[in-house]
């Protein structure tokens, strides 16, 4: 990599519009003044879905061969597309989102041979990279002994995400100050804790409390019943522009973050999961399930989130002082520290 001029950074990601982190890094770095290169895979349509998905792949690793850049920023899902950078040994950061090899395999029941040769892909990626990076510390741990260099980019929000509150929620639902909110924000499936939430509405009906669900996806027929069943306690406000999220988050009192336990619950903790710290940053105190600890949020069995959700209504327990934490002051460092450190040994 060239040192006398600002490098050509290549930001990959399959599905890069709907990939906010993408997004930041390479505003991040065009911020600095790097030209940039924003690469996401193109769409292929065929009746059957297994050939659609066989050729976007042999297209984007196609792609990805052909695109020029001193650099190249790619994350890892699905990593095996990105397989010919380490091939033709070019100078790339692997970023690792999450263990989307294990967590495939246990998802869809993928044969064990199958698993070992995408983890097979995945050791690779990692050897071969520049630098390792995770979006947590639980995440960088794992691989860290194989990698070169390793470093933790969280994924904060930006801190354009605060926005001035024009319009009171609370007063146009009638909603009195007394009255405690919690609020869920995200997809409506399984995999996000969904089916917990009618333990929640379950232990505070009966308390000066409502909960508010703020998204949309394939388990909404939980949440249609639960309204159904709680029409006092729950407010579903359905999906929402992800510039209107703000003004919920503001108007509530304490954020939830429902999971289920699972193994890779070690991954997962504010570090990577975007809607802990959007609570923060709006001064929301958090209550979790199955994910990993950390001292700036309480995390209880998935079993016991409806009685600890209500034990902090009831002020039984004392919930940690939420922290500022952003983009541009911890994230933004690291990558530059990154890409400066690659030109330096380069």
């Amino acid at each position: 990599m060239k040192t006398n001029r600002k490098a050509t950074i290549a930001v990959l990601s399959y599905h890069v519009w709907i990939q906010p982190r993408s997004i930041k890094i390479a505003k991040t770095l065009m911020k600095y003044g790097y030209s940039v290169k924003l690469w996401g895979a193109r769409s292929i349509q065929r009746r059957i879905k297994l050939i659609s998905s066989l050729l976007e792949y042999l297209l984007a690793m196609l792609d990805v061969a052909l695109l020029k850049a001193d650099l190249y920023w790619v994350e890892n899902i699905p990593d095996i597309v990105y397989l010919p950078l380490a091939m033709l040994g070019k100078k790339f950061i692997y970023d690792r989102r999450s263990p989307w090899a294990k967590e495939a395999a246990m998802s869809y029941r993928l044969p064990r041979l199958l698993l070992k040769f995408m983890e097979a892909i995945e050791v690779t990626m990692i050897k071969k990279s520049s630098y390792f990076v995770a979006v947590s510390t639980g995440l960088a741990k794992e691989f860290e002994r194989i990698a070169k260099r390793t470093a933790v980019i969280p994924n904060y929000p930006e801190k354009s995400f605060i926005k001035p509150v024009t319009n009171d929620i609370r007063r146009e639902l009638g909603v009195p100050p007394e009255r405690k909110v919690l609020i869920y924000v995200g997809k409506l499936s399984k995999v996000e804790g969904t089916d917990l939430l009618p333990s929640v509405a379950e232990n505070i009906a009966g308390l000066n409390a409502e909960l508010w669900i703020v998204g949309d996806g394939p388990a909404r027929n939980i949440v249609e019943k639960m309204k159904a069943t709680y029409p006092k306690v729950v407010r579903w406000f359905g999906w929402v522009p992800y510039k209107e999220v703000p003004k919920y988050i503001a108007a509530s009192d304490i954020g939830l973050v429902p999971r289920h336990k699972t193994p890779f619950r070690i991954y997962y903790s504010h570090e990577g999961i975007h809607k802990i710290t959007e609570y923060f940053v709006y001064g929301k105190p958090v209550i979790a399930s199955g994910i990993a600890p950390s001292p700036y949020y309480i995390v209880v069995d998935p079993d016991k989130l409806g009685e600890t959700v209500a034990k902090a209504v009831k002020g039984e327990i004392k919930l940690p002082k939420p922290p500022k934490l952003y983009w541009e002051e911890y994230s933004e460092p690291a990558i530059l520290n990154i890409i400066k450190e690659l030109q330096r040994i380069t």
